[in-house]
């Protein structure tokens, strides 16, 4: 098997929304509320973005498996000057799921993904919040702050022209 980290996109809303219906029912009215929050970070018209580990078969095509999810929201953060995107919320694959492999390497790609996409994106900070990293072991490049969230300062990526 082989990982994945991808940013979602608004055609994965119902692949998404039926994952997490089955992980974590909820009634209706929580349901559709959701819907509409996953619906807006999947558009990724300047709320956040949603990262989807998936895992799949070597060569063979077809759908992959959604292993993990790190919903990530855009903040503005008067501490680090700026827009920072903030992870409170990490959907990982169950501790009974062997064949997933550890939440924590699921964690640490998402995580290089998301500092990726922030640089891109002039985005200077990444924070997690306290509760999504096992053991006091953050990902890579991760410090504790003075506000008892994980933060990550990112150089963004010099644009290129032409």
């Amino acid at each position: 098997m082989q990982a994945c980290v991808r940013v979602g996109a608004a055609a994965d809303a119902a692949l998404l929304d039926a994952w997490l219906t089955a992980r974590a029912p909820l009634p209706v009215p929580e349901a559709r509320a959701r819907r509409l929050s996953l619906e807006a970070l999947l558009a990724q018209g300047g709320h956040g973005i949603c990262l989807i580990a998936e895992q799949e078969a070597r060569g063979e095509p077809g759908p992959r498996a959604v292993q993990a999810l790190l919903p990530v929201t855009l903040v503005h953060s008067l501490s680090t000057g700026g827009r920072a995107a903030l992870a409170i919320e990490w959907w990982a694959p169950p501790a009974a799921d062997a064949a997933a492999g550890p939440a924590p390497k699921w964690l640490a790609a998402c995580c290089g993904v998301l500092a990726d996409w922030c640089r891109a994106h002039g985005i200077r900070h990444a924070l997690l919040a306290p509760g999504l990293v096992p053991d006091r072991h953050p990902p890579a490049g991760f410090a504790a702050g003075s506000d008892g969230l994980w933060h990550r300062c990112l150089v963004p990526t010099p644009k290129r022209l032409g």
